[in-house]
């Protein structure tokens, strides 16, 4: 089949949208938001609704792949997880360092922030990898990752703001060994394999890169 259209490039893409009411519905630990709309047809022949979609405003979030050169190892967490305990029964989950920007913050400033907050380390060097949007049939949340180079030959045993009810294990993991268990379904949080994939095409090379920055500081 032969096809013109282009709205078949692979790409995103604009579409007209019009917001008609936006109203806040429960505002706890991430706000659920409703909102009533009309969007465009994909085929440009007239309009769609209004119709209401309710979804939860999360925003702007960093996420870091930190990796030891030395030991070709990436850093991972694990912590309690609500959704990882009520899906899977396996509240202790495997995940990397992430967390939301704060307003006003520099994305890069958040991620390398939120490095030190849950494994206590620095980043040597920092650099933007990809974004994503998570789930964007239910959540605003837009996650940028970040590759950051570490020295985890002192890792600790504990890290986590405890004013926030944070209690994370730092967790070191060969690369190899890392790409396995995502391979073999030990794990199920999709940052966490995303990044695994991306760092098993590319990690390597522009970690490789970012340490020759470092040499010619």
């Amino acid at each position: 089949m032969t096809r013109h259209s282009y709205r078949d490039q692979l790409a995103d893409q604009p579409l007209d949208c019009a917001i008609e009411a936006d109203e806040v519905l429960f505002d706890g630990f991430r706000a659920l938001r409703k909102v009533t709309l009309s969007h465009g047809r994909l085929d440009e022949g007239g309009t769609i609704g209004p119709v209401s979609r309710e979804f939860l405003a999360t925003g702007e979030v960093a996420i870091i792949i930190p990796y030891d050169p030395d030991l070709d190892a990436i850093v991972t967490i694990r912590q309690f997880r609500i959704g990882s305990a009520l899906v899977l029964d396996k509240a202790a989950a495997l995940e990397l360092p992430a967390g939301l920007v704060d307003p006003g913050e520099e994305v890069e400033t958040a991620a390398a922030r939120e490095l030190e907050e849950e494994t206590g380390l620095k980043a040597r060097a920092i650099e933007r990898c990809y974004a994503f949007l998570t789930s964007p049939g239910l959540t605003t949340e837009h996650a940028t990752v970040y590759l950051a180079i570490v020295d985890a030959s002192q890792l600790g045993e504990k890290a986590g703001k405890e004013e926030e009810d944070e209690d994370i294990r730092p967790v070191l993991a060969p690369v190899d060994e890392l790409v396995t268990a995502v391979d073999e379904g030990w794990v199920e949080n999709g940052f966490l394999i995303g990044c695994t994939h991306w760092f098993a095409r590319k990690g390597r090379a522009k970690a490789h890169a970012l340490l020759n920055t470092l040499s010619v500081d």
